[in-house]
């Protein structure tokens, strides 16, 4: 379990897991999560407000990102077969 911070306007970077699923809860500020569809064009996959749950399974494309003005906090639970930071695809 972590805590990532994205600060205001910023992103990470889009990314996918091999062997593990991730859980997500938004602590303080709203996220914005992006995927890929099927032709590799960016798609939002929502916008999640103060308290909200995000599943990201294995093999999803995902990107989090503050599009606000105000810091972003989310909780990330890592579970499956091998929740190593080597088992991150980046695009």
């Amino acid at each position: 379990m972590k805590e990532l911070t994205v600060e205001p306007r910023k992103r990470l970077s889009m990314q996918r897991h091999k062997d593990r699923a991730e859980h997500w809860f938004v602590a303080e500020g709203t996220a914005t999560v992006y995927t890929l569809n099927a032709s590799t064009d960016y798609e939002v996959l929502g916008e999640f407000p103060t308290h909200s749950s995000i599943h990201i399974q294995r093999n999803q494309w995902h990107q989090l990102s503050n599009e606000t003005d105000m810091p972003l906090k989310v909780v990330e639970i890592q579970y499956g077969d091998n929740c190593i930071e080597e088992d991150i695809e980046r695009r």
